[in-house]
């Protein structure tokens, strides 16, 4: 459990303990509880299921749908309990995501000519998550303050001559801070398996990043604007 505090405080010794020693199933199991006590807390409040209509309504705009009253007395009845998961990054906290990134970075390793064995694999993917769930914590209580389970720190948040609904509006939206930080993590990682520079492999994890903003922002605009 020392790793978890270790992340947020001596992030490259504490992956390179985790590459040489791999641990990771108290520490994934803890993070886990976390966030769940903190989903529970907010949405077992008429504020948070309030947010969660919200958001899908705004989902299903965003994509060129309409929401009529019948659909959304429907939602309020029965809250969209899925659409805190999928939004404001949740996302990359849930165990297949996870897995799914321990994969890769076992390749972005191989690919450069180093070994980074599962264990240690999923033990770095497991421990840079320890930032997602700080990014819970500030949110959360915003969350409610702000009736809106949209993450209040995404890059939009900060740069507000962006006007609402933009193309670049949406864009910046889907890029976190947090988000950029655990792209950090995993790089310090694999650079602790192969002994390369890290920046060598924030920049590979940044353009996979950016590149997701992009095709999900497209994506978004041409459904939109059918």
């Amino acid at each position: 459990m020392r790793h978890i505090a270790g992340v947020l405080w001596r992030p490259r010794s504490t992956m390179a303990a985790l590459v040489a020693a791999p641990t990771s199933l108290a520490a994934w199991i803890a993070l886990l509880l976390i966030w769940l006590t903190l989903a529970t807390g907010l949405l077992l409040t008429g504020i948070g299921r309030q947010a969660l209509v919200d958001e899908r309504v705004r989902v299903v705009e965003a994509l060129g749908g309409h929401v009529d009253e019948a659909h959304y007395s429907r939602l309020q009845n029965s809250p969209p309990y899925g659409t805190y998961v999928t939004s404001g990054g949740r996302l990359l906290l849930t165990p297949p995501v996870t897995l799914l990134v321990a994969a890769g970075l076992m390749i972005l390793a191989r690919a450069d000519g180093g070994r980074l064995p599962w264990p240690a694999a999923l033990a770095v993917s497991v421990h840079a998550s320890v930032v997602l769930v700080v990014q819970q914590l500030v949110a959360t209580p915003l969350h409610y303050l702000r009736e809106s389970i949209t993450s209040p720190t995404n890059l939009a948040v900060f740069l507000p001559m962006l006007e609402e609904g933009t193309v670049a509006a949406r864009l910046f939206g889907t890029i976190d801070v947090f988000g950029l930080w655990w792209m950090w993590l995993l790089a310090l990682g694999v650079a602790a398996a192969t002994g390369r520079p890290s920046r060598r492999y924030l920049g590979r994890l940044l353009s996979v990043y950016v590149l997701v903003a992009v095709m999900v922002t497209v994506g978004v605009a041409v459904m939109g604007g059918s």
